[in-house]
């Protein structure tokens, strides 16, 4: 969407909204001359103020969403206007499902009320004008309007059926979206909202084909995208399934296979010089959750000599601070992100993590009540707060906050990346206390298993942590990262047998390439413990 934006032009500000149209609008005249096929100077004349109308229309839509959206406190980055409609960029999606509610449905309310405008001027002009204008040429220009007020109330009725299907992302979908979360909460509106995009999202593609709309088609797989972020397992598979198909470092990446996906990053550093910055940014995040920071840094650095500002290099380099626990120099470079990018989720959740680590419980909560308004589908970001809430006592608003985690992605929630295992570090308590409710509704939840093994683990309880391994292994006896957690906890208790056994085993069911050189590091550990 930014490279979109890119190719559209500002036409200023409106109550500091930055006003942008695309270059695509073009082609809305040689559709008007498509629908109109203009003979004379009359007919080009309704022809142009087609045009001007359907521009004006999806405007007055926008800003409708623009207006009510301030209304409610929520800024208002820009408003787009494209060949495919029109986008009001929010800053950040309001919490309350009432507010949502009103944003989706000030859009459809404009076209209404231009409807009823264009109904009357048609009515008017019809009755009162059209059968008094005797000479002909008033006459032909009368009927020239009439025909013109009568399309054009006919488009806003067109806008106001397809903006109201009830498919996510249209208002439609947000109406219903936000209805579902005052009725059953978010992750289960998330549900329902798919459920009944997706039939309808199958019948626009089949009238797509059918007539051999192409806008229409395009539209739709736009749509399709985002009908798959309520659900975070099927955005991935379908984020599997593109980057096979054309990126295969991003697919390997998303498979957690992170050094290979590095190796193909190195390959696209060296043939594509043209992406510079993004492979050198995305290689950097392979190693940083591969906990090697060195390397990371270094692929950091490089691109802050080329682009001292960029905003992304400057948060992975505070993440390297934060990790060397210089917490001082991540906080500064954390701030200086959130200057350059405002609305950015991602700094907010990282210094809410420092404070946290720093037993600064409030104002951490602060912190992480924004990182959530700004992006509310990230299941860490609802974990992390519930450990706020939990050390400032409030029990209910940290268990809603764990529920909602899991509900988003149970995968991401219950077992931690080895970059994030550190949240587990003097918090046996919280841990214990959340993951004990997920195993009281499911004993054999092996993701809950995994993770509270690594929270014992992490709090050197290798005792616990060896029995809940053991207990997930049983489930799960093909997922590595469980015999590389129990290999530790026997290392640590100086068992280096069983160490070895499960670094061996670990070493034959993964083929990734970076447990396996972890597993090969750790059995010469292994090697040498059992030696002395």
């Amino acid at each position: 969407m930014l490279k979109i934006l890119g190719w559209s032009w500002s036409l200023g500000r409106l109550r500091g909204v930055d006003i942008r149209f695309h270059f695509s609008m073009l082609f809305s005249v040689p559709i008007a001359y498509y629908l109109f096929k203009p003979v004379d100077v009359r007919s080009t004349m309704e022809a142009l103020l087609w045009v001007g109308g359907l521009l004006l229309f999806i405007f007055l839509h926008e800003l409708g969403h623009t207006f009510a959206a301030q209304l409610v406190g929520v800024e208002v980055k820009s408003v787009f206007v494209w060949i495919l409609g029109g986008l009001t960029n929010l800053a950040y999606k309001p919490e309350k499902p009432l507010h949502n509610l009103f944003i989706a449905a000030a859009g459809p309310l404009v076209n209404m009320l231009l409807a009823f405008l264009c109904v009357a001027a048609y009515i008017l002009l019809y009755i009162i004008f059209l059968p008094y204008s005797n000479h002909v040429e008033l006459f032909l220009w009368v009927q020239t309007f009439v025909n013109l007020f009568f399309s054009l109330a006919f488009l806003n009725i067109i806008l106001i059926v397809f903006n109201l299907l009830p498919v996510y992302p249209l208002d439609g979908g947000n109406i219903l979206h936000a209805l579902m979360e005052m009725l059953f909460g978010k992750s289960n509106a998330d549900w329902i909202t798919l459920v009944i995009s997706v039939p309808f999202l199958i019948v626009l593609i089949i009238f797509g084909f059918a007539t051999r709309d192409y806008i229409l088609l395009g539209f739709c797989v736009l749509i399709a995208f985002a009908v798959s972020s309520l659900n975070r397992n099927l955005l991935r598979k379908i984020n599997l399934g593109v980057n096979y198909l054309f990126k295969r470092a991003g697919y390997y990446y998303l498979l957690g296979d992170y050094e290979r996906a590095a190796q193909y990053f190195t390959r696209e550093i060296e043939s594509e010089p043209a992406r510079l910055i993004n492979n050198y940014l995305a290689r950097a995040s392979c190693y940083l959750l591969m906990t090697q920071s060195e390397r990371a840094l270094a692929d950091i650095e490089r691109v802050l000599k080329i682009e001292p500002n960029h905003a992304f290099a400057l948060e992975l380099r505070g993440e390297v601070y934060a990790l060397e626990k210089n917490y001082d120099a991540a906080l500064e470079v954390f701030a200086r992100v959130q200057s350059i990018n405002p609305h950015w989720a991602v700094p907010y959740f990282d210094r809410a993590s420092i404070m946290l680590d720093r037993k600064e419980f409030q104002p951490a909560l602060d912190e992480l009540n924004k990182a959530v308004s700004f992006q509310g589908r990230m299941p860490l970001f609802y974990l992390v707060r519930s450990l706020a809430h939990f050390r400032l006592g409030d029990l209910e608003s940290a268990h809603k906050d764990q529920n909602l985690a899991v509900q988003l992605s149970p995968e991401d929630t219950l077992v931690m990346a080895d970059i994030n295992l550190m949240l587990y570090e003097g918090n046996l308590d919280w841990a214990e206390d959340f993951y004990s409710r997920v195993l009281a509704k499911n004993p054999r939840d092996a993701l809950a298993l995994h993770g509270r093994a690594d929270a014992c683990r992490m709090n050197n309880e290798h005792d616990l942590a060896i029995g809940f391994y053991t207990r997930a292994i049983d489930i799960d006896p093909r997922e590595a990262r469980l015999y590389l957690g129990r290999g530790k906890s026997y290392l640590a208790i100086n068992e280096s047998e069983k160490a070895t056994a499960d670094f061996q085993k670990a070493s034959t069911v993964t083929d990734k390439l970076h447990l396996k050189r972890q597993t090969e590091e750790l059995l010469k550990v292994g090697s040498a413990s059992h030696l002395t």
